[in-house]
């Protein structure tokens, strides 16, 4: 009977939780990818890649390397399913705002919110109507 591998602890766990899979270029820590162009050998591999048919990264400012491994921690760390991580706060308010409202719906906020937060729900309300 095999046994199974002891659980690490949390502090532990998050550590290591970037030697799960080889680094880069044996890199001893998991290095910044800078790019926001990636190379393939070919049209088509770059084309599966950008009809999500095919694993890779096709604009930096759409996802890259850096931000895969800082959403896998995340998920490791809060035992989760998924992460999704943003470049700037306003651009994960406009994604779930984007995502979850539909024309009709109300939404109760502070007026005391960063400037442009109350700016996109005024764009947003004028969009859905009132």
């Amino acid at each position: 009977m095999s046994e199974l591998p002891a659980k690490r602890g949390f502090t532990t766990a998050i550590l290591h939780s970037d030697r799960s899979a080889p680094i880069e270029h044996g890199s001893l820590h998991k290095p910044l990818h800078l790019s926001v162009a990636y190379g393939y050998r070919d049209a088509r591999e770059l084309a599966a890649v950008f009809q999500g048919k095919g694993q890779g990264y096709s604009y930096g400012r759409q996802g890259n390397p850096t931000a895969t491994a800082l959403e896998e921690k995340i998920t490791c760390m809060e035992d989760g399913v998924a992460t999704v991580t943003f470049s700037t706060g306003m651009a994960a308010i406009g994604a779930i705002m984007l995502a979850l409202l539909r024309a009709g719906d109300h939404v109760v906020s502070s007026s005391f919110l960063f400037g442009n937060t109350n700016s996109l729900f005024e764009t947003l309300s004028a969009l859905g109507g009132r």
